[in-house]
């Protein structure tokens, strides 16, 4: 294997309190680990601590030391953390949720803060934690415009918390906005341009030098995303790179894909409650399949559809209808042969629990294995 840390996040588990933390570690996260030692690869925890778990983790010590004992079980140590849902992602609908608290709110600077203090009392000093986030948020038609400069000053402070962090316990905590479509930051170049003009050379904050913003915010490349929204991967990362700006994790993930618009239906198949799949192709967008499905005379002439719908890695299918595998494999098999510190890679595959049978009957830890194995493959040597 090469440089790469591979792992998947943990927000495919519910996490609603302590004991179910711990027995998604034994019974899914456990296996998983087990399967990467024997194929000669290491393993860390990918987690996912709705808000709730993190209140039971900032009040009670006795709970903290359980978590790190179950992590410890299950020779899983802990190397990123998502903290992008607040809380509720596995709810019934989850839809636009997902995107509150926003970057303009204490409460989102306050978790944010907590899951750091938390992770960095759970690794080495010395390591890096990335901590991947919302881009900023999500303004629905006819809401009121965001408050870019709050949403600034809270990344500005949040940056001033980690070095304080770094400084007690010598761990480097990185925070990653993810650029996702319709989102406030859509694209790698979009959240780059509003870093610089809001965070780094305007200074949102005076107070917090641009040298610790630097250290301590930059991006998460999410493929699905930046295939949806038709931003070329590794063209984003090089200049992301050339501007100086942090990339501490890739979000390895695929989309769906629908390449004749006669077939629509097909595509149309996987609308389900719970999460939201935007959709854009032939200049069209759509926030989720429902307004596809309102506007089919439009979206059936669109040309190639892309969907934010995150599918397994390890399928694609010959056709009308498959995924952006191969996308995600080229994109990994360059990363590998480039010199230099490689990201963390998290497989999020997330939507299991909307697919039914469409992704195997296997148990879920053999399905996310498979999922880890197929990265693998891509990116060894």
């Amino acid at each position: 294997m090469n440089d790469f840390r591979l792992t998947y996040c943990s927000n495919v588990h519910p996490a609603p309190d302590l004991p179910t933390a711990m027995a998604m570690l034994a019974e899914h996260t456990a296996p998983v680990a087990a399967a990467a030692r024997a194929s000669g690869r290491e393993f860390g925890l990918g987690g996912w601590w709705p808000m709730p778990l993190v209140a039971e983790l900032v009040r009670d010590q006795g709970a903290r030391e359980r978590l790190v004992a179950a992590m410890a079980a299950a020779k899983a140590p802990l190397w990123t953390l998502n903290v992008f849902p607040f809380d509720g992602f596995h709810d019934d609908v989850v839809k636009t949720a997902v995107y509150r608290p926003d970057w303009a709110t204490e409460e989102r600077l306050h978790y944010t803060r907590l899951c750091a203090e938390l992770g960095a009392g759970m690794v080495p000093a010395g390591s890096e934690l990335p901590l991947s986030t919302l881009p900023l948020g999500y303004r629905a038609p006819g809401e009121a415009k965001a408050d870019l400069r709050r949403m600034a000053r809270n990344l500005a402070r949040c940056a001033s918390a980690f070095a304080a962090i770094e400084e007690r316990t010598g761990v480097r905590c990185v925070l990653a906005l993810e650029p996702e479509p319709d989102c406030l930051l859509e694209t790698a170049a979009g959240t780059a341009a509003f870093l610089e003009q809001w965070l780094f050379d305007e200074g949102a904050w005076t107070t917090v030098p641009g040298d610790v913003l630097r250290r301590h915010v930059g991006v998460c490349v999410d493929l699905c995303h930046l295939a949806v929204v038709g931003e070329e991967p590794l063209a984003a990362l090089r200049d992301l790179r050339a501007r100086g700006i942090a990339v501490p994790k890739i979000q390895v993930s695929a989309c769906l894909e629908l390449r004749d618009g006669a077939e629509l239906d097909r595509l149309l198949a996987f609308a389900e409650p719970r999460y939201l799949h935007q959709t854009a192709g032939g200049g069209l967008r759509a926030l989720d399949l429902a307004e596809v499905a309102a506007r089919r005379a439009e979206f059936a002439t669109a040309g190639v559809l892309r969907s934010h719908y995150h599918v397994p890695l390890f399928w694609d299918a010959p056709g009308a209808l498959g995924s952006t595998q191969r996308e995600v494999e080229r994109v990994l098999r360059a990363l590998a042969v480039e010199p230099g510190e490689k990201p963390l890679l998290e497989v999020e595959t997330y939507t299991w629990s909307v697919l039914g049978d469409f992704a195997g009957t296997a148990p879920l830890h053999a399905r996310l294995q498979r999922e880890l194995e197929t990265v693998a493959a891509w990116i060894a040597h």
